[in-house]
């Protein structure tokens, strides 16, 4: 049915037209032919191939490592910037606080000031040779007598000088100068004495354990 379709047509205009009008159309007819395109389009969507998967693939991992990464940046600029407040308040309590304690040592000074000038003589000089006999000892233990020997006779000089010269405030504050200075290097050698440096005994330990297994594994296999 469809091949005999433009036989069809032809022959309807042949008896429907006039000769001449029948003619110029079945040459126009016969002359009109469909051209294929020189340029073939390629389809609107193609299925990508495996290195642009790929590609695709590392581009999200590397946003969303870069996104991890800034993340913790902008949490603490923002509790930063919440508590900046916080923070200014907390320095000036400190700044308070230090004051404070300062007030107080005067506070202990006026006090211990109170005190007749002869018992504040007697303990300035006491505890100036009671720090040089530890200096002393502790020199001996250090191997570092002549520092030791040096310090502790500075200290019974200052005890002697104040102890006859010094008026009752300056001895106050001289003794809880020498009490403090005396806890603070008792706490400090203390601590010291109870430090514990060394380095990973168990994981050095374990390690070489490790190699020397590792390699008897090799010998042994080598020898078979």
């Amino acid at each position: 049915m469809s091949r005999n379709a433009p036989r069809l047509v032809v022959g309807l205009s042949r008896t429907l037209m006039p000769r001449p009008a029948a003619a110029f159309w079945q040459k126009t007819c016969s002359g009109t032919r469909v051209r294929a395109p020189a340029v073939q389009s390629r389809p609107v969507y193609e299925r990508p191939g495996y290195r642009t998967l790929l590609g695709r693939i590392r581009q999200n991992v590397r946003s969303y490592i870069r996104k991890q990464l800034e993340l913790p940046r902008q949490e603490i600029a923002e509790i930063l910037a919440a508590n900046k407040r916080a923070a200014m308040w907390l320095g000036i309590a400190a700044g308070l606080a230090f004051m404070t304690l300062m007030t107080l040592v005067v506070l202990l000074v006026a006090l211990v000031a109170l005190i007749p000038r002869d018992w504040l003589g007697v303990f300035v000089l006491a505890l100036s040779v009671g720090t040089a006999f530890a200096l002393f000892v502790l020199g001996v233990r250090a191997r570092a007598i002549v520092p030791a020997f040096l310090g502790g006779i500075v200290m019974i000089a200052i005890g002697i000088a104040a102890f006859l010269w010094l008026p009752e405030l300056v001895l106050a504050a001289l003794l809880l100068t020498i009490a403090l200075a005396v806890g603070t290097g008792a706490m400090g050698y203390g601590g010291y004495s109870r430090l514990e440096l060394h380095g990973p005994t168990r994981t050095i330990k374990s390690m070489k354990e490790t190699v020397q297994w590792a390699k008897q594994r090799l010998l042994g296999r080598s020898a078979s």
